[in-house]
């Protein structure tokens, strides 16, 4: 079951693996700078069925390896439910992914890339997924204050549309 949820969510985030140079290596996607985009990603969150209560997985890489259920732990403070991916399975009414614990389909935070492109600045490919709504940006981030700040923010894809 989960494997047929990482493919439904590797259909939704399908990207390459470039091999550059400064790529960070997907050990280092739960660090702190992976740790700054996923919390901005949730901090720019769409409204996405707001009555609906949510849960939240965050996946690393290009194929959705799971994170450490310790690096959702750092985001405590949030006050969010985190899952870890491995529990997720697939719906068969719908196929859609979804907690087997609480039924609910989980908001899907993906850091895909990230690439050192200065001694202390990142650019990230990040995105999220919810159902059959995604969307995908790339950030510039840079060290500040001990943690890192985005300094530049801009869409790459997805099907989601702000409803009017």
């Amino acid at each position: 079951m989960f494997r047929r949820a990482a493919l439904l969510l590797t259909l939704l985030f399908s990207s390459c693996d470039s091999g550059e140079p400064n790529k960070v290596t997907q050990d280092d996607y739960e660090g702190p700078v992976a740790e700054a985009a996923v919390r901005h990603l949730i901090a720019h969150l769409p409204p996405l069925d707001p009555e609906v209560p949510k849960v939240y997985c965050i996946v690393k890489g290009p194929h959705l390896e799971n994170t450490h259920m310790s690096f959702a732990g750092r985001m405590k403070d949030l006050n969010l439910r985190f899952v870890s991916g491995i529990i997720l399975k697939v719906r068969e009414s719908d196929r859609n992914v979804y907690d087997p614990d609480s039924g609910l389909s989980p908001v899907t935070l993906q850091i895909s890339q990230s690439n050192r492109v200065g001694t202390d600045t990142y650019e990230v490919v990040a995105g999220w997924a919810y159902m059959k709504k995604f969307e995908r940006r790339q950030y510039k981030m840079r060290a500040s204050n001990g943690g890192y700040e985005v300094i530049k923010d801009e869409r790459i894809e997805g099907n989601f549309t702000p409803s009017s």
